[in-house]
């Protein structure tokens, strides 16, 4: 097996790994969801969405990395909105 081919097994575990941590959130993200509608608290909340990408860029130093994880976080972000709903 070459390099590439070991490195490309690697991202495809990573890959059922986050798909299985987003499917997790989103079930919370349902729940949130539901207490929200009954609770008559609006889906967006602009300042608890800037909390978590901060929280996310934090998590490397490098600005390129920041980057890119504020681009998924904020699709991460809208498509839990949406489960919201």
């Amino acid at each position: 097996m070459s390099e590439l081919d070991v490195l490309r097994k690697d991202i495809d575990r990573l890959d059922k790994e986050i798909a299985d941590l987003l499917l997790a959130r989103f079930e919370v993200v349902k729940e949130i969801g539901a207490v929200k509608k009954r609770d008559g608290i609006p889906v967006t909340n602009a300042g608890r969405e800037e909390i978590v990408i901060q929280g996310v860029r934090s998590r490397t130093p490098d600005p390129a990395a920041k980057d890119a994880l504020e681009r998924v976080y904020r699709a991460v972000i809208e498509a839990s909105k949406n489960l919201e709903k």
